[in-house]
């Protein structure tokens, strides 16, 4: 069905912007930038999982802020945005300033988790 939306809006999009435009060229790059920012919405509606137990659920993007709940493998999120944070020091030694605003599907618990966990 998300498919079938994102094509329709794929197709919309084309009807209205290729007589505007006349630039072929042009025109394949934004239907193409269209088409990555579709698929990237659809893919944080699917919602993602948390890598490890245990991952605390914050009321603000960085280690300090309040934890509102905790969420495990298998409870699954879904991600309503991301949003710059407090850079955390991921297990595999990068580090990463992504926070996702999430909710845990299995608790219903909202807030942010660093993107090292998700």
């Amino acid at each position: 069905m998300r498919t079938a939306i994102r094509n329709a809006l794929l197709s919309a999009f084309v009807a209205a912007a290729l007589p505007v435009s006349g630039l072929g060229a042009q025109f394949g790059t934004v239907v193409a930038d269209v088409r990555e920012a579709l698929a990237k919405t659809a893919d944080q509606l699917r919602g993602r999982d948390f890598t490890e137990p245990g991952v605390l659920i914050r009321s603000a993007p960085g280690t300090s802020a309040e934890a509102r709940g905790s969420g495990d493998p298998g409870d699954r999120v879904s991600v309503r945005r991301s949003v710059p944070g407090e850079a955390v020091r991921c297990s595999d030694g990068t580090e990463d300033s992504e926070w996702f605003e999430v909710t845990n599907r299995r608790t219903s618990v909202t807030g942010f988790v660093s993107g090292c966990y998700l």
